[in-house]
């Protein structure tokens, strides 16, 4: 019997667990500097960065032509303003929530997409997508719920908008790559993303908040790891490792990320689940890896490692 590609090459696999974990550390990272830099400056940066780098890696390569379609422009256009949005919604939203309550709601958007693409047109539901719906909503529910209030926690609800906005991105993004120029279309989305972060912090500095602009030195840290490692770095990596590793193996992954970023904010801040919400939390991990599993992995393995034992023995018929 011959292993995987993916079990025999582990370069992807071990670069598409370094992304998770990085992204597990981001919602402790975006909590710690919700309170230094204001969420639009933030998301200004993080976005202005990828784009500087990829536009200085694309001129390098004299690959320009692509930037010239208009298509990708458009493309771009709408991918970078639901990032916008994704990034300053989920910060502002940590600034009253607790970051492992953000990465247990984030890493819900897997559930959300073939919602939204059922109601699209595109996509029907199948039994087990429904099961796994039912299941993620009872644990956002018993996540995110506080029954002395009677009410669900503000940065929850933002949170989980930033979600839904986020499986829009998942899905136009699986879209557009098969149309245009790949390095091109991420760049206008960075580009854009930026470009949109700054005007809604110039409309909500004047208009809407009238406040000086919130930037302490002590962010600068974190903006330049959320920037280079956190955007630009494992944008690539993941996108690069995908191309060598199943979209199985890739979702189970990282679906470990919500798991990494309650590791990290308990051990950097101290957070921690309540009974409640220590269930809501397991049933959303339990159902998006029962989401992400097909049908018959676990015959499959079963069977693999049958296969194996019979070889190693040599006992087989």
């Amino acid at each position: 019997m011959s292993l995987s590609p993916e079990i025999k090459n582990k370069t992807p696999l071990i670069a598409i667990f370094s992304c998770c974990l990085v992204w597990g550390t981001t919602f402790v990272i975006v909590k710690d500097s919700a309170t230094l830099i204001d969420p639009f400056l933030l998301s200004t940066f993080r976005n202005s960065i990828a784009a500087i780098v990829l536009i200085i890696y694309i001129l390098l390569r004299k690959k320009t032509a692509a930037l010239k379609d208009k298509k990708m422009l458009i493309y771009g256009g709408i991918l970078g303003l639901l990032l916008a949005a994704i990034y300053i919604i989920q910060t502002i939203g940590l600034i009253y929530t607790t970051s492992n309550h953000s990465a247990f709601i984030s890493c819900s958007v897997v559930i959300m997409v073939p919602v939204i693409l059922y109601f699209m047109g595109w996509q029907k539901f199948i039994l087990k997508q429904v099961l796994a719906i039912v299941v993620v909503t009872v644990g956002l529910i018993l996540l995110t719920y506080h029954p002395v209030e009677d009410s669900f926690n503000f940065g929850d609800i933002l949170t989980f908008i930033a979600a839904i906005i986020c499986a829009f991105h998942l899905i136009f993004a699986g879209h557009y790559v098969r149309k245009v120029d790949f390095l091109s279309l991420i760049f206008y989305q960075f580009f854009i993303a930026a470009i949109a972060s700054s005007l809604g912090l110039f409309i909500n500095v004047n208009f809407i908040s009238n406040e000086p602009i919130l930037f302490h030195p002590d962010s600068i840290n974190n903006v330049l790891y959320l920037g280079f490692v956190g955007t630009l770095f494992c944008y690539f990596v993941t996108v690069w490792s995908q191309k060598k590793v199943s979209t199985m193996y890739t979702a189970l992954i990282f679906s470990l990320e919500p798991i990494f970023a309650s590791i990290t904010s308990y051990f950097v801040l101290g957070e921690y689940f309540n009974t409640n919400e220590f269930i809501g939390a397991a049933l959303i991990f339990i159902s998006i890896i029962y989401y992400s599993l097909p049908k018959d992995f676990l015959l499959n393995l079963f069977r693999s490692k049958s296969q194996l034992s019979c070889i190693k023995s040599k006992n087989c018929d």
